[in-house]
């Protein structure tokens, strides 16, 4: 921990701010947010690496016979993602004061 975000985990995260979510859910929210797409790989990869460094905790739902029985799985946003999260705000927010000569 103490690495600073990047911009997807940032928004990432914000999208876990208020509950948690399972992957595809955070993918469609981040696509309709940003106008950008995110591969389910690359959505994977960078919330396995969040929850690695403390930011995120998940969980596995219950089994739905209308997913032939597949599982999600939940993502929520720790004290320390919460952290992180701010830290990038402030950050980006003072680099931005700088650019614009605030």
């Amino acid at each position: 921990m103490g690495d600073l975000l990047n911009q997807r985990e940032a928004e990432l995260l914000a999208i876990t701010i208020n509950g948690e979510r399972y992957g595809r859910d955070i993918r469609n929210q981040y696509e309709q947010r940003t106008d950008r797409k995110l591969p389910l790989g690359s959505l994977y990869v960078t919330l396995d690496r969040m929850e690695d460094k403390g930011y995120l905790t998940s969980r596995m739902g219950e089994s739905a016979h209308n997913r032939g029985g597949y599982r999600r799985k939940y993502y929520k946003i720790t004290g320390a993602g919460q952290r992180a999260l701010n830290a990038y705000q402030i950050a980006v927010s003072a680099c931005l004061g700088r650019l614009s000569g605030a």
